[in-house]
């Protein structure tokens, strides 16, 4: 079937969405009027209940807007070059430019447009723009992407074709609305027949958009950067565990992109991508139910296009703001990365963390020997003469896993050796100025000693698994003036104030009762909210319960319920609980709380409801409270 043929088709069935809306409320009344009596004014009221909250979402759905996008606004009096672009792109489309441009923090761009009656009447269009793809890509291929987005609106397409992206929010927003029943049985085949048909028209849709993106920059251009954005979310979120975190370590706020960009030009990186591309590209998920084609398929289509031979321009493609250095550092901070502390290039970062790392290493050696007796001074001589008499594995005991198997406890205690004792030499050398670490963006960071690399490793294990080696280790020590009273005392350097915890909701237990009164019990990660709640929602639950709808009800009412912002009669933060547990007393369920005033006794009635499993959460809690 044409696109033309598949977006009519889903058209058709989103018309006729409100009409079975009301035929299910029609047939729920015919059913009740022919079973009778009571049954069937259950059944006519469960049919016009599911028609009246099957229309209550179609409605909402129809009026629903686009949430706020979070990020930096680019308007065109602060990045002329970048809306000048967008502009040229959206005149070769044939379609009118984006109202706003807006940074995110996502491997991606996309377009969207808060349009009306069911995408059938205009509205202001928002282009999103990823800042990962402003270092990732030169500017050619980000033409290449925002010629490919601008397309999903340009006169090549139909309203019919923006009408199925609209309709699909729809029915998952209508049919969402109900937990249970056979009406949601029914409304979900709907559903998937329609997303069958409108995801097959969303997919021609994304093959015509490369249409452009080929038009604008050219096949291969088109097909590179497909496969970027393909292969880039494992290399960004490498590049954060690896270095962006030692931003944290060392309280200082790296330049992000700057040294994404980097990393992405190392030739570890380069050999990652050659190795493991077609793999990525063959393993991506495919089903009739996605709404893009797999790249594979995609790539294969552009081969099959006309070419043309565009202007390359190779610059990174942040080149297009107006000033890329200081308007980076600014979307970072937006979408990327909290302020960690004083800006700092990322050669300072590596060394920062790398002399953090041995610090740390030789404060745990000297806390190791004292604690296992034999070295209890904890200095570098005093562990050399612990080598020389092969007791590695008493005095790796204090640092070592308890639950090890036998077997593998002498090769445990030979590593960790091994690491704790080259961080304490290596700490010496650099507090000598000896040694530093060196960014490395093909693996952390190098160490160098006097400007050569340094495998503190080779040097330190031999003497670690046989004592007859110790003697070349003493003599390499002397040679590099490592002095053997060296010893860097655990708290040597001043531990930093923890940030006090933030207050975030796990889950709801829902119409617990404390007396008389029903309550909503929050488990946060600091604290227990209780907080009033109104009798009058049970009866809303019950109704809504005939439709299947009860969960709604709930989601709605508690949706609001923010730990923050609350108004609670009674907050009980976590440190002031000393146990507690659900008992059950004949028929009766309680929550029993042991606090310094008292205890408090809260009942689990059968109209409770559990959100976000809160009830595993506080029994986890609460356990571990015991145990400790």
């Amino acid at each position: 079937m044409h696109a033309w043929g598949r977006a009519f088709f889903s058209v058709l069935l989103l018309v006729a969405f409100p009409f079975v809306v009301i035929a299910v409320g029609a047939g729920g009344v015919y059913a009740g009027l022919q079973v009778g009596h009571r049954a069937g004014g259950y059944i006519m009221l469960g049919g016009i209940g599911v028609m009246l909250a099957l229309g209550f979402g179609l409605v909402s759905a129809l009026r629903a807007k686009f949430p706020a996008t979070e990020g930096p606004r680019l308007t065109r009096e602060e990045q002329p070059g970048l809306w000048r672009v967008v502009d040229d792109l959206a005149r070769q489309v044939s379609t009118r430019p984006p109202d706003e441009i807006v940074l995110v923090g996502e491997i991606n761009a996309a377009v969207y447009e808060d349009s009306r009656l069911l995408g059938l009447r205009a509205g202001r269009r928002t282009l999103l723009i990823g800042l990962p793809l402003l270092a990732a890509m030169n500017v050619t291929e980000l033409r290449a992407i925002l010629a490919h987005e601008l397309g999903h609106y340009s006169g090549g397409h139909t309203r019919l074709l923006a009408v199925t992206y609209r309709g699909t929010r729809t029915l998952e927003h209508t049919v969402g609305r109900l937990d249970s029943g056979l009406a949601k049985t029914l409304l979900d085949g709907y559903s998937r027949l329609y997303l069958l048909i409108a995801q097959s028209a969303n997919r021609r849709q994304e093959l015509q958009a490369d249409e452009y993106m080929v038009a604008a920059a050219g096949k291969q251009v088109a097909a590179n950067a497909l496969r970027k954005v393909a292969t880039l979310s494992p290399l960004w979120n490498a590049y954060f565990d690896r270095y962006v975190s030692l931003g944290a370590v060392t309280k200082r706020t790296p330049e992000v992109l700057l040294g994404f960009r980097a990393f992405l030009k190392d030739p570890a990186q380069r050999e990652w991508v050659a190795q493991t591309a077609d793999e990525i590209l063959a393993n991506e998920p495919s089903s009739r139910f996605n709404s893009h084609p797999s790249t594979s398929r995609r790539i294969a289509a552009i081969a099959a296009l006309p070419d043309v031979r565009p202007n390359i321009d190779r610059r990174p493609a942040w080149s297009l703001l107006d000033s890329p250095r200081e308007d980076i550092t600014h979307a970072e901070l937006e979408v990327l990365i909290r302020d960690l502390g004083p800006r700092a290039p990322w050669d300072e970062i590596v060394r920062l963390a790398g002399l953090r790392s041995v610090h740390k290493g030789a404060e745990m050696l000297a806390e190791a020997g004292k604690e296992s007796g034999l070295a209890p001074g904890g200095t570098i001589g005093e562990v050399i003469q612990v080598l020389r008499h092969g007791d590695i594995e008493r005095l790796a005991a204090p640092m070592r896993n308890e639950s090890l198997a036998p077997e593998v406890i002498a090769e445990a205690s030979a590593k960790i050796v091994t690491e704790l004792l080259g961080d304490a030499i290596v700490s010496a050398l650099a507090d000598a100025g000896h040694a530093r670490h060196e960014l490395n963006w093909g693996g952390g960071w190098e160490l160098k000693l006097y400007d050569q690399p340094f495998d503190i490793e080779a040097l330190v294990k031999p003497a670690v698994e046989d004592p007859r080696a110790v003697g070349e280790l003493v003599h390499h020590l002397q040679r590099l003036r490592v002095p053997a009273a060296f010893v860097r005392p655990p708290g040597q350097e001043p531990e930093e104030e923890p940030e006090p915890p933030e207050t975030r909701l796990l889950g709801i237990l829902s119409a617990l009762q404390e007396g008389r009164k029903l309550v909503d019990l929050l488990v946060c990660t600091t604290e227990l909210i209780l907080v009033p709640m109104s009798r009058w929602v049970l009866v809303r639950r019950g109704f809504a319960g005939l439709i299947g709808a009860a969960g709604m009800v709930d989601r709605k009412r508690l949706k609001g319920l923010d730990p923050k912002t609350v108004d609670a009669y009674r907050r009980i933060p976590l440190s002031t609980v000393t146990g507690g547990g659900f008992t059950q007393r004949r028929l009766t369920e309680y929550l029993v709380l042991s606090l310094p005033d008292g205890e408090l006794r809260l009942t689990l009635s059968n109209h409770v409801s559990d959100f976000g499993d809160a009830r595993a959460r506080l029994e986890d809690f609460l356990e571990r409270r015991s145990d400790g």
